[in-house]
């Protein structure tokens, strides 16, 4: 159809539309403008209250890494750090075992630890050593789940070091990790069956 034919479609709709009943009418807002703003400000907050609300439905990563620390210590099994280990870490200046609530997981070759100290809750260490290689890593991590410090073990001798930006990346793998096994979030619900 042309460009002509569509305006004449458009034109006699449009006549049809005016000599039609009430009824068939589109019908014209005769709201005052106050009231017009006012209504669609009321939309707006209704609308941002439910996007609030189901967004809060969902715990953030900070949220979840403390309800990880809180179950690790209720459940967690009882294990210490050992004295080098802790000593590098700055966790026991004077190298002793620290004891620690534990989650640890062994897949062939690796083994996987998530531990929380039972007297300084804020000293966290997540783990991951490569019996194969020989080597470990290990993260002391705040309450908050930042990285404080790296302990590198290779062939028995351990280096620490201020976190890097591949230790940061690192560290946050291995958090998400230990975060989907001990605070799994629950797919979103979305009302459709």
């Amino acid at each position: 159809m042309t460009k002509w034919r569509k305006c004449l479609g458009a034109a006699a709709m449009m006549l049809f539309m005016k000599g039609a009943s009430p009824l068939l009418q589109p019908a014209t807002p005769r709201m005052p403008r106050g009231l017009r703003l006012a209504a669609t400000l009321a939309l707006a907050v209704v609308a941002f209250s439910l996007a609030h609300s189901q967004k809060a439905s969902t715990p953030t990563t900070q949220q979840r890494f403390a309800l990880a620390v809180n179950k690790t210590l209720e459940q967690g099994h009882d294990a210490s750090l050992p004295p080098h280990i802790s000593h590098l870490l700055g966790i026991s200046p004077d190298e002793q075992k620290v004891p620690v609530k534990q989650q640890f997981i062994e897949m062939g070759q690796t083994v996987r630890g998530f531990e929380v100290s039972a007297e300084k809750h804020d000293d966290i260490v997540i783990f991951v050593e490569n019996q194969a290689q020989g080597e470990s890593i290990f993260y002391l991590v705040s309450a908050r789940g930042s990285a404080r410090k790296v302990v590198s073990i290779k062939a028995g001798v351990g280096y620490d070091r201020v976190p890097t930006a591949a230790d940061r990346k690192d560290l946050t793998t291995e958090k998400q990790y230990w975060l989907d096994r001990l605070v799994p979030v629950a797919p979103l619900q979305t009302g459709k069956h």
